[in-house]
């Protein structure tokens, strides 16, 4: 998978909480709020785009609402326009 027009491939870090509330399931009581959605997401770069400007492989943050799921042949591909990376972490 080779992202092109200035989209990055990005992996969803995947933790523990994340893990278990989506292996079970249960009824809520009344009144129960999920937990807001947070802003902003650490994720890997994993490929870019020729394009980009952006040429990191590693962690970044970026919009969790501008993150896409792709779904091609039973996988499960994350894209994002490389304008919504806000920061880069642990870069050399």
């Amino acid at each position: 998978m080779k992202p092109v027009n200035r989209h990055l491939l990005v992996e969803i870090p995947i933790n523990e909480e994340q893990e278990e509330s989506s292996s079970s399931s249960f009824l809520l009581p009344e009144g129960y709020r999920q937990k807001e959605i947070e802003r902003y997401t650490i994720v890997s770069i994993k490929d870019f785009a020729d394009d980009c400007k952006i040429r990191h492989l590693g962690k970044c943050v970026v919009e969790t609402s501008m993150i896409e799921d792709i779904s091609i042949e039973g996988e499960v591909f994350q894209i994002i326009p490389e304008n919504f990376v806000v920061l880069l972490l642990e870069v050399e």
